[in-house]
């Protein structure tokens, strides 16, 4: 018998009528799987993408999120939550398990259930709660490439009416990639994390959940290998074969399982999330009344070798940025009569991502930026230092309620109605400047290098209100077959560019 709490109160997966997956923490443990990325192979039609922890996407039947560089105007499509919080960025989904009870994995809008809009579904994370009956445990992994796993935890009473529960994982592992010109293994493992929580019984009706957790990520990664090099429709001279030829430099390799490359600008991908949380369950009749307070942040410090080989063609390439956000849940679930059970709820989070970014050339960018035979491209010095600065921020709100409800209408059928109303609204200001370079009043010298960097500022404003519903016929002849079909909308939140617009000419742009 497995429970689960998706539908917002505890129930037997069997019995409920939305497609799901389920992977419970003891398998999760057995397999080795330590996040996101690594459940992804146990759930069908459930994909992860990532470049490294801000490049990611998560993707249900296909739908979810773009693979490729973020752009923090877009809402991701699949909803994470842990113990009820959700988590706003993508890069939560390549944190370390600590743990972990479960993992359910939502298929479809689910935004009748959970607070933040889904367009294609959730992935629902319960961790293990604290007790009042002394516990702990320990656990210690060993495999190649160095690799050591550590993970802990310990729970017990603290008095008749408080409970705690400390827990603790650490991950690491040798680089997999060998830079030729450092000397170093690269794309290696080094997480730890830790999760504490209080819990305080005020009676036999309420109880109140403190939870706070950090994890810190510190690879030298995430770098990629050349897999082979195919030719574009470009002029003969833009081909890659014919800049590195002009440029004197080979690859180390052609063969992506040489894991050789000889980067030379470090490769650093510091990744720092938590937050805080307060639970309060309060059994009010035939149903509880909960409520989920949560503060969350996550700041991301790159450094990147964007050109992917030993050429200066970029010799700067980081978008650090910083994000904080803070929600409130309100819903009300459980069995409301006999033949009614159902959650309606409130839900609201605003969020704030900044970013300061710096794209810096090299000595060898004029030859892979060179879009015609002019000899000015060639100009000594006319790209080694040129850049832009960027500082770009949006702020989010998104406000909603919703509903969802479990008729049995005779014996053995049900349907179950859901509803929602969601209200998304973003600002965003957006400024880079170009600097360095070849200082110079030529004006075409100058617009080649607006060909390749142009400041550009601009603000931007967008809301949207939109009505959703979903409506599911359930028929259950038996504790062994539950048969449903369900019609579901949605609609994915407004977006708007965070990462600068196209210019016309390479001209700068207001």
């Amino acid at each position: 018998t497995i429970v689960i709490t998706s539908r917002r109160r505890n129930e037997v997966l069997q019995d409920v009528p939305i497609p799901i997956s389920v992977v419970s923490g003891t398998q999760i443990e057995e397999s080795g799987a330590f996040n996101v990325n690594r459940v992804k192979e146990f759930v069908p039609s459930l994909q992860l993408y990532t470049s490294n922890p801000r490049n990611t996407g998560v993707n249900i039947r296909g739908l979810g999120s773009p693979f490729g560089l973020t752009n923090d105007g877009l809402d991701p499509g699949v909803g994470i939550y842990v113990d009820g919080v959700y988590f706003a960025r993508p890069a939560a989904a390549t944190l370390d398990f600590i743990d972990i009870e479960r993992v359910e994995v939502l298929r479809g809008p689910q935004g009748t259930l959970f607070g933040k809009n889904t367009t294609s579904g959730a992935v629902n994370i319960t961790t293990r709660k604290p007790s009042f009956k002394p516990g702990g445990n320990f656990e210690v992994s060993y495999g190649n490439y160095g690799f050591v796993q550590a993970k802990a935890s310990l729970t017990g009473p603290l008095s008749r009416a408080l409970a705690a529960r400390l827990s603790f994982s650490g991950t690491q592992r040798n680089g997999v990639i060998e830079n030729i010109r450092t000397g170093k293994a690269t794309n290696d493992i080094n997480n730890l994390g830790f999760k504490f929580q209080l819990l305080y019984n005020v009676s036999s009706k309420v109880a109140i959940t403190l939870s706070a957790d950090n994890s810190w990520q510190r690879p030298d990664g995430y770098a990629q290998v050349v897999a082979g090099v195919a030719p574009t429709k470009r002029a003969a001279y833009r081909q890659f074969n014919a800049i590195i030829s002009d440029l004197h430099y080979s690859l180390p390799s052609l063969n992506a399982f040489d894991r050789l490359i000889d980067h030379d600008t470090p490769w650093n991908s510091g990744n720092d999330l938590g937050g805080a949380s307060i639970n309060i369950d309060a059994r009010i009749g035939p149903g509880t009344l909960t409520s989920t307070t949560a503060w969350r942040y996550w700041n991301w410090d790159p450094s990147n070798d964007r050109d992917f080989t030993g050429l200066q063609a970029l010799s700067k390439s980081q978008n650090p940025s910083k994000h904080k956000n803070w929600s409130q849940e309100i819903r009300y679930a459980g069995e409301l009569s006999e033949r009614l059970s159902g959650v309606v709820g409130v839900f609201f989070i605003d969020q704030e991502v900044k970013t300061n970014g710096t794209e810096e050339s090299g000595n060898a960018q004029w030859r892979f930026s060179k879009s015609s035979t002019s000899a000015d491209w060639e100009t000594p010095g006319l790209f080694e230092g040129y850049g832009i600065s960027t500082n770009a921020s949006i702020k989010s709100l998104s406000a909603a309620a919703f509903a969802n409800l479990d008729f049995t209408i005779a014996e053995k059928w049900h349907i179950l109605p859901g509803i929602r109303y969601n209200y998304d609204q973003k600002k965003v200001a957006y400024d880079r400047k170009s600097y360095g370079g070849l200082q110079t009043d030529d004006p075409n010298l100058i617009a080649l290098k607006n060909s390749v960097y142009s400041s550009q500022a601009y603000t931007a404003y967008a809301d949207e209100r939109n009505l959703t519903y979903q409506l599911t016929l359930a028929f259950k002849p038996s504790n062994r077959v539950n048969a449903f079909a369900s019609y579901s909308t949605s609609f994915k939140p407004v977006g708007v560019n965070v990462a600068g617009l196209p210019s016309k000419n390479g001209a700068a742009d207001t």
